[in-house]
């Protein structure tokens, strides 16, 4: 089923693309932000001066950190022009010669991206909502599949089914219609002005993996215990929600870090996740 047009989809992404990165001004965010670093460090197994493809990485933040935490190279490879012409700004704005060296701005769609080439990249991630824009995550998995090199890792992320249902019935009062269409169709529609979007369980995730050839070594959720506020999901950031108050204390924010890393990967925890990620190897 095909989600969103060409013309829609720069639409929505041509002011989304400025305001993005302060999106993640709220300490929920944060959180997410933390936990998805500890996950890389954990788990993509990348050495300084190897390469790694960051599928649908829009303005470039994780790029940039890949660089300067752990040493590599990055490609952002997004369908976005606005949010690749804004990677391009930040990176300006950086002032910083080495780090605009290590990275590569590619305008392609995963899902058909001969651009890529074969067998290059020591490792994938694609972070947040990628896979939940596309038409055809297989297709994107087989992508990923195809660039990573042998004995290499990724990791891919994409929107949880269940937090979707569970916040349609409790945070939005859904009416049965579209409960229902959710649940037979693992599209979500967030509000108007969001197009309409692909959720996922484990299960899904490791089904796509699979099919496309990796080997999946975990799911994640992130975040499986700490659910965001309505104000995390607004921009420009000006009202902080009950759970983002809470995680500004110091205190409150490492033992809600603790407790994600340490129940997030088990069995029957990341299906809770707000978002999940699966690890995967290519063989």
């Amino acid at each position: 089923m095909a989600l969103i047009d060409d013309d829609r989809f720069e639409e929505f992404f041509e002011p989304y693309a400025k305001n993005v990165d302060h999106f993640y001004e709220a300490s929920y965010w944060r959180l997410c932000d933390e936990i998805i670093r500890e996950l890389i460090r954990r788990h993509l197994g990348v050495q300084p001066g190897e390469h790694i493809l960051d599928a649908g990485g829009g303005t470039g933040r994780w790029a940039q950190w890949c660089v300067r935490e752990l040493g590599t190279r990055v490609t952002v490879a997004d369908r976005s022009r606005n949010m690749l012409d804004q990677a391009a700004r930040s990176l300006e704005a950086a002032q910083d010669t080495a780090l605009a060296e290590k990275i590569e701005l590619l305008g392609c769609d995963i899902e058909d991206a001969p651009e890529l080439p074969s067998d290059t990249y020591d490792g994938v991630i694609s972070i947040y909502n990628m896979l939940s824009f596309n038409t055809d995550p297989g297709r994107a998995f087989a992508t990923m599949h195809r660039a990573l090199k042998r004995g290499k890792h990724g990791l891919i992320m994409g929107q949880g089914f269940a937090n979707a249902l569970a916040s349609k019935f409790n945070r939005d009062l859904a009416s049965p219609d579209e409960i229902r269409k959710l649940g037979e169709t693992s599209i979500v529609q967030w509000a108007p002005h969001v197009p309409p979007l692909r959720v996922f369980s484990a299960a899904d995730l490791t089904e796509l993996a699979t099919k496309a050839g990796f080997e999946v070594r975990g799911v994640f959720g992130v975040t499986s215990l700490v659910q965001p506020g309505p104000e995390d999901f607004t921009y420009p950031y000006d009202k902080m929600s009950d759970i983002s108050r809470l995680l500004e204390d110091p205190a409150g924010f490492e033992a809600a870090l603790e407790q994600e890393l340490a129940r997030n990967g088990q069995t029957g925890w990341a299906d809770r996740g707000v978002n999940l990620m699966v690890h995967v190897y290519k063989p």
